[in-house]
């Protein structure tokens, strides 16, 4: 089966370096404003393979199948604003989860994030499930990407992340807004 493939991006009204300060040099917390992450911490048993400021991190999912995953970073490159990490933890039906982040700067104040996903599955599960996996990454990084742009222009979880922390914004922050 080919490799299941996910990628997107978005333009943030703030500057590369906010942008890469959310999604590089706070790794480890992506579950403060990603919904598809409840909760996430840094995983101080990651082995070191880069020069990142954390090695990896643990992520809670909320899908019973594969209730944490631990993300370590392999490839980091602050200047360019570039980092690469794999999932392990993952059913056996999964071979290789990897993403990779990119944040370029659009001009001073706008800044583009991009990811590309790739999970590889192996066996029948895998080619069975093949389907149902790709619909789901395509929801989640739609959802991700509209989650790290909310988080960095507004400095507050979107209303979907907060519904799920069991908090809400003021009304007037989120009439009009799709959740």
């Amino acid at each position: 089966m080919p490799p299941l493939k996910a990628s997107g991006e978005i333009t943030v009204e703030a500057p590369a370096e906010e942008v890469w300060e959310v999604l590089a040099r706070q790794f480890s917390r992506i579950g403060d404003w990603a919904t598809a992450v409840p909760a996430s911490w840094a995983n101080p048993e990651a082995q070191v393979r880069t020069d990142a400021p954390e090695a990896g991190r643990v992520c809670k999912t909320g899908v019973p199948m594969i209730p944490r995953i631990e993300d370590t970073i392999v490839a980091y490159d602050d200047a360019a604003r570039t980092l690469t990490y794999e999932a392990a933890g993952m059913p056996t039906f999964v071979g290789t989860a990897q993403n990779s982040w990119q944040v370029t700067a659009v001009d001073e104040r706008r800044a583009l994030a991009r990811f590309d996903g790739v999970m590889e599955t192996r066996g029948i599960v895998g080619r069975l499930l093949g389907l149902f996996l790709r619909v789901r990454l395509a929801r989640e990084s739609r959802r991700l990407l509209d989650d790290l742009k909310h988080f960095v222009e507004t400095g507050r979880p979107s209303p979907r992340k907060q519904r799920q922390l069991g908090r809400s914004e003021p009304e007037e922050m989120t009439t009009g807004r799709d959740a």
